[in-house]
């Protein structure tokens, strides 16, 4: 067979056979263009040839298929081989990675469970893309990002940066709406309570698992008593939460706060026929067992039930209630 060169600037070429270029090459100067070819299968084999211009980078690798009924030789596209890397843990309780290629990170992120430690790279371009790295313990945050750049002569991968994962001073935002009960003696005042709130979520830890926060609330409701016709509140509280990772995307965590309620209530406490506002203050406890599912990497559905205590001139206020909520993460 002849191996016309793809340019005039081409010094060699190398070229072997079989079903896939993964054998050793057999070079050859470019003026020794005749190869002759024994034992080769027609029905299997293929014929793969690369070209150098310098003697040291080679070029892409063409497959040649021979017809036995026409004693001819045809050229097929370009053959790229997979690029294959072995991601190694960064510790032994990394549960998941994820990654994506191209000149940046901008893209998508495919998620890979961490026994999958091996990835085989069809379409990547060694002269201008990379691969971007990732790890996870609790399959719901993600820790630095490696990034790799794969030498085509060496055919061989090598660490570039790292870039380190970036704690901001606010974690995510639960926007809130929550429906509560009165349990003994709350009953005697409330028939039921309405509420929405904001609350903002602060990580304690790299890994996003011990969470503070700050909450404020208005909740309303129907009054059973004869001297206002509303119960209405504003509540601040403080606290803390820690989430456990359930699965990919579902996570559990409890949380408990503290604070005060502010109660708000047109009344005629006096009886004299006159309503006027009123306001005082009660210390509250706050418990909730939050379950979240991760619709993106941006938004959270929560869905949990929720307990607040409030506490009064030597009782104990009690309310019971669930609450759903939808966080935006920053």
């Amino acid at each position: 067979m002849v191996i016309q060169p793809t340019s005039d600037r081409v010094q060699a070429i190398r070229y072997q056979t079989g079903i896939w270029p993964d054998r050793f090459w057999t070079e050859a100067d470019v003026p020794l263009t005749t190869i002759s070819l024994e034992g080769f299968d027609s029905f299997a084999q293929a014929l793969f040839v690369q070209q150098t211009v310098d003697l040291a980078n080679w070029g892409e690798t063409y497959a040649y298929r021979y017809d036995a009924s026409t004693h001819t030789w045809g050229i097929s596209l370009a053959v790229h081989k997979p690029l294959h890397i072995q991601v190694r843990p960064v510790s032994k309780t990394v549960r998941a990675f994820r990654y994506q290629t191209g000149p940046t990170p901008s893209g998508s992120w495919t998620e890979v469970d961490m026994s999958h430690s091996v990835l085989a790279l069809d379409s990547f371009d060694s002269t201008q893309d990379r691969l971007f790295i990732q790890q996870s313990e609790d399959l719901l945050s993600w820790g630095d990002t490696y990034t790799y750049q794969h030498d085509s002569t060496k055919d061989a991968w090598g660490l570039m940066h790292t870039e380190k994962h970036e704690k901001k001073a606010i974690e995510s935002l639960d926007m809130k709406l929550y429906g509560l009960y009165p349990v003994s003696k709350s009953s005697t005042y409330y028939s039921s309570v309405l509420g929405t709130g904001l609350k903002l979520n602060i990580a304690l830890d790299q890994d996003d698992k011990l969470i503070a926060y700050g909450e404020v609330a208005y909740s309303r409701g129907p009054s059973k008593s004869d001297w206002t016709e509303a119960m209405q509140a504003v509540n601040i509280s403080v606290g803390l939460g820690y989430r456990f990772g359930l699965s990919e995307k579902l996570q559990l965590a409890p949380e408990l706060g503290y604070g005060v309620v502010l109660h708000l209530l047109k009344a005629d406490f006096d009886g004299d026929g006159t309503e006027a506002l009123e306001t005082f203050l009660d210390q509250q406890v706050r418990f909730s067992l939050n379950l979240t599912y991760a619709l993106t990497d941006t938004y959270t559905l929560i869905v949990a039930p929720l307990g607040v205590l409030f506490f009064e001139k030597g009782t104990i206020g009690s309310l019971l209630g669930i609450q759903t909520a939808l966080r935006y993460t920053f």
